[in-house]
């Protein structure tokens, strides 16, 4: 049995991102986009999401049941719940970093996807960026922070693709490292 199961959404049950967003604050939300005027029934997806005191991952893997290729991308977007005094992106480390007062959280997962780092006031520029497929450059932000990656995927007949994206917290920098190293060695069900 193909292991997306029977899970089929459409463009209407992934626009839900800004309910499911406002049920799940400092979460991880996947957000799916495809172009307004293509066939929304040919793409299955399934979500794995892990939720622990020290990191919070989600997986997306995405399946083309279509005879034609099929373009999409998918937004993964994280709000911090509490004040950050720097935000940022390290191209160096391929990480972004939140330092709160009293800990690090790193978001990590990003290989290739643009990134977008906004104070949550900006959050429905960010929504509507999104809605129309693209994200707001801006490599850094403070205070209440709302970050957004994309991810654009071309996907022949028959072939997946399978994106994550997580969060680890940790006192220090070495610690968070430490466990996004964990993190990142851990395998989704889908693979």
């Amino acid at each position: 049995m193909d292991k997306l199961g029977n899970l089929k959404i459409s463009e209407n049950r992934a626009r839900s991102y800004k309910r499911l967003s406002d049920a799940t604050p400092g979460g991880i939300v996947p957000y799916l986009w495809r172009e307004p005027d293509t066939d929304q029934e040919n793409l299955s997806m399934g979500i794995q999401m892990n939720h622990s005191k020290q990191f919070d991952r989600i997986d997306v893997i995405c399946k083309n049941d279509s005879p034609r290729d099929i373009s999409f991308k998918v937004f993964f977007v994280t709000e911090r719940t509490s004040l950050v005094s720097a935000c940022f992106y390290s191209p160096a480390d391929a990480l972004v970093y939140f330092y709160g007062d009293e800990d690090i959280v790193l978001l990590n997962g990003h290989d290739r996807a643009n990134i977008s780092i906004m104070e949550q006031r900006s959050r429905q520029a960010v929504f509507e960026a999104m809605q129309r497929g693209t994200v707001l450059p801006s490599p850094l932000a403070r205070g209440y922070v709302i970050c957004a990656t994309m991810y654009q995927r071309n996907l022949r007949p028959g072939e997946s693709s399978m994106l994550s994206n997580w969060t680890v917290r940790g006192k220090t920098k070495e610690e968070a490292i430490h466990l996004n190293q964990l993190v990142k060695n851990q395998t989704s069900i889908y693979q």
